[in-house]
């Protein structure tokens, strides 16, 4: 026997105010139940508001360091494309004076019309010491440099330099030029 009818039994309570009683207490029991639900709920969705924060941060941060690598890659290009083309202007050789068309191919494979050099500059060329690298100024822009200045740029511009041959004495071509001499 419960305590409700044991007090009914007894006449401390009457039977509408046990009915009372009894649906107050399934009432609460009802919004706790409810409320805890809710809670849950609550609790679930602000669970997912906090993950797709959370996501979306994680995805700007991702960004941003794109961004960030995107702009630090393009600004050690223009740093090693200033410092190629003050390497360049520094050291071009090319003499205004120079009548002796000197034809090559460039790193492309694409023949380039003519450069003019003077007859130091080719045998220069041929011996390796001196190197073709393309320039800045405009696309017909090809100055002589020595082959150390070359071997530099070579470092940190590769593209730059299109004609740089392996380095010689010199005795081939003056044994080569000797026999032609000869033939002729």
């Amino acid at each position: 026997m419960s305590l409700r009818d044991e007090l009914l039994k007894a006449g401390l309570v009457s039977a509408d105010k046990a009915k009372k009683l009894d649906a107050d207490t399934r009432k609460q029991d009802h919004q706790r139940k409810k409320s805890q639900a809710s809670a849950v709920e609550e609790a679930a969705q602000q669970a997912e508001v906090r993950r797709q924060a959370e996501a979306e941060a994680a995805r700007k941060r991702e960004r941003d360091r794109q961004l960030n690598l995107e702009r630090e890659a393009e600004k050690q290009r223009r740093e090693r494309a200033a410092r190629a083309q003050q390497l360049i202007d520094s050291h071009r050789l090319n003499n205004p004076d120079a009548e002796i068309l000197y034809n090559f191919l460039d790193s492309d494979g694409h023949w380039i019309r003519a450069i003019r050099v003077l007859p130091p500059q080719r045998k220069g060329l041929a011996m390796g010491r001196l190197a073709i690298v393309r320039g800045d100024r405009h696309e017909f822009d090809f100055p002589l440099v020595p082959q150390e200045i070359a071997l530099k740029l070579a470092e940190f511009a590769p593209e730059r330099v299109l004609l740089l041959h392996p380095e010689s004495d010199g005795s081939e071509a003056e044994s080569e030029m000797n026999d032609r001499s000869e033939t002729s």
